[in-house]
């Protein structure tokens, strides 16, 4: 296996507690080998696939999917998503992936997170949670589960106890069993269709017992969709009025419930009203944040959004039901920590008035972006000089021709190779060889005063991107040979390296958009032939295209 830029211990670092599958893959030949997983992802083998490839972990079907995905991600060289899915014990799972090419040192790896969209496995302490909201609707309303027809399949105790009918009086029944007749036809009309469309009906509807009493009951009724998205049955929630102390009792011992999880989580875990102000946060905001609980409550909890103000458009958030953000916190003591943040809108009505809140989740990730910051700082850039590479040139240098103009309708691109370096390498060994590029590299910036951006794209060749040139006349121009000029000389100078002095000399070719070629790849090729002449010509030289083609 051959040894990638990230170890074992920074992967399991990053990605180990993430609830998604990772993946970190190396290219080789055709397909791609597994250098690391998660430990989510171990979920998914039966053997250790490190050190396999995907032809073979999956079937040939599966994994020449998955690697026209991969292949498509690399030529694109940018990331990209799509769905598939997998059987296990005959449950089909949906998986959306997203896949990121990067390369470093003339090899290629992906890096694929993939998460279930049609299937979650929920916290233990959701699962808390919701067990405590089943006891408790279980307590104070009347549940009936019906099949697509509204065929009663299931009744909970107060459904009996309420109707007086037993529920194998009802089952197999409808609901007709206890309609009032107090409701018009219309009024059924309306609820079946809100049903059928897939939305969840609420109303007030008048029941009759089985021995001809009335009971007025607030009724929800939800349709329940299969995997695919196609409604089964229908649960029906109705809550007697006179259970409402009952039922406040028990949403006490939920709340109740809802402390115990939040107050022991180390997520910041906040609610706000439909404003932004806080109405409750989680002791995690002392712990992390350093905040006094009496400091933020009341106020306007975005305010502890540092330099990504702009992405918390409250406007824009009244409108959404949920979403997901990075955000940059502010601690008290003036230090900020990354987080995945989730906010999400509750609403109910209250004696008939709405009322809307906000449920704000937010889980550091400050060394986890910190990583990611790293690889990304890697995949566009040279590791011996720290100068952008050539991907970086082939996204920038679109950018600096697009900004041509009247007044500037030049960009010069330079074209440097240091002359004989392949003798420093033999002669002083590549140690030695290596610092010389570094010394190279950093005169050349010195040079450009850090004006330009400098590029290495291979060997001891370096390009330049000279933009907004006003003087390029008669195939010359006094403000590229100004800098040209300044580059050779500062080289010149030289440099120590340990018991050893070096003066390189240099040799430029010089290209011009749009004069030279239209495309990166044009000017580039006719940058490299002017080059080569001007190292035939003698070194230490350089020579423009014009007068290569002439």
């Amino acid at each position: 296996m051959s040894q990638s830029f990230l170890n074992h211990n920074q992967f399991h670092l990053l990605y180990d507690l993430a609830n998604e599958y990772v993946f970190f893959m190396r290219k080789k030949d055709s397909s791609y080998v597994y250098e690391f997983i998660n430990k989510k992802a171990e979920e998914l083998f039966t053997d250790n696939p490190i050190g396999k490839s995907l032809d073979d972990c999956f079937s040939e079907f599966h994994s020449k999917t998955i690697i026209q995905h991969y292949h498509r991600a690399c030529m694109q060289k940018e990331s990209v998503c799509y769905q598939d899915h997998h059987n296990i014990e005959s449950e089909t799972h949906i998986n959306e992936t997203t896949a990121i090419p990067i390369f470093d040192s003339g090899s290629t790896y992906i890096l694929a997170t993939t998460k279930e969209v049609s299937r979650t496995q929920n916290m233990k302490e959701s699962t808390y949670v919701l067990e405590n909201y089943r006891k408790a609707i279980n307590e104070v309303a009347l549940v009936a589960m019906t099949n697509r027809d509204g065929i009663i399949e299931v009744v909970n105790e107060l459904f009996e106890t309420t109707t007086k009918f037993l529920k194998e009086e009802v089952i197999g029944k409808t609901f007709h069993m206890i309609n009032s007749n107090y409701h018009d036809e219309s009024f059924f009309i309306n609820m079946w269709e809100t049903i059928y469309n897939g939305d969840i009906w609420h109303g007030q509807i008048r029941n009759r017992t089985k021995y001809g009493s009335f009971f007025w009951v607030n009724a929800t009724i939800v349709p329940i969709k299969n995997d695919l998205g196609q409604i089964e049955k229908f649960l029906t929630i109705q809550f007697d009025d006179t259970e409402k102390k009952r039922m406040m009792n028990d949403l006490r011992n939920i709340e109740r419930s809802f402390k115990l999880i939040t107050e022991h989580s180390n997520d910041l875990i906040a609610i706000t009203d439909a404003e932004g102000y806080l109405l409750y946060s989680s002791p995690s905001h002392e712990t992390i944040l350093k905040y006094d609980k009496e400091e933020l409550l009341g106020s306007y909890y975005f305010k502890l959004v540092t330099s990504q103000a702009e992405i918390v458009n409250f406007s824009k958030l009244k409108m959404l039901d949920k979403f997901r953000v990075e955000l940059l916190l502010q601690t008290k003591d003036g230090n900020s920590i990354w987080t995945d943040t989730s906010v999400t809108t509750v609403e109910s009505t209250v004696d008939d008035e709405k009322e809307k809140w906000f449920v704000i989740v937010s889980r550091e990730i400050t060394e986890k972006r910190a990583l990611e910051d790293q690889l990304k700082f890697m995949a566009y850039h040279d590791s011996l000089t720290s100068l952008p590479n050539r991907r970086s040139f082939y996204e920038d240098f679109p950018v600096c021709i697009s900004s041509v103009s009247s007044k500037f309708p030049n960009v010069g691109l330079l074209y440097i190779d240091g002359d004989n370096f392949k003798a420093i390498n033999d002669r002083y060994g590549h140690d030695v060889g290596d610092q010389f590029l570094t010394h190279f590299a950093e005169k050349i910036q010195i040079s450009l005063h850090y004006k330009y951006n400098v590029y290495r794209i291979g060997g001891d060749e370096f390009v330049i991107i000279i933009d907004q040139i006003a003087d390029y006349v008669n195939g010359r121009s006094n403000t590229v040979e100004k800098i040209v000029l300044t580059i050779q000389q500062k080289l010149r100078e030289g440099w120590a390296i340990d018991e050893f002095y070096f003066s390189p000399t240099s040799s430029i070719g010089i290209a011009m958009f749009p004069n030279d070629g239209s495309s990166i790849d044009e000017l580039l090729e006719n940058a490299d032939q002017a080059l080569y002449t001007a190292k035939k010509n003698g070194k230490n030289n350089f020579i423009y295209t014009n007068a290569v083609h002439t």
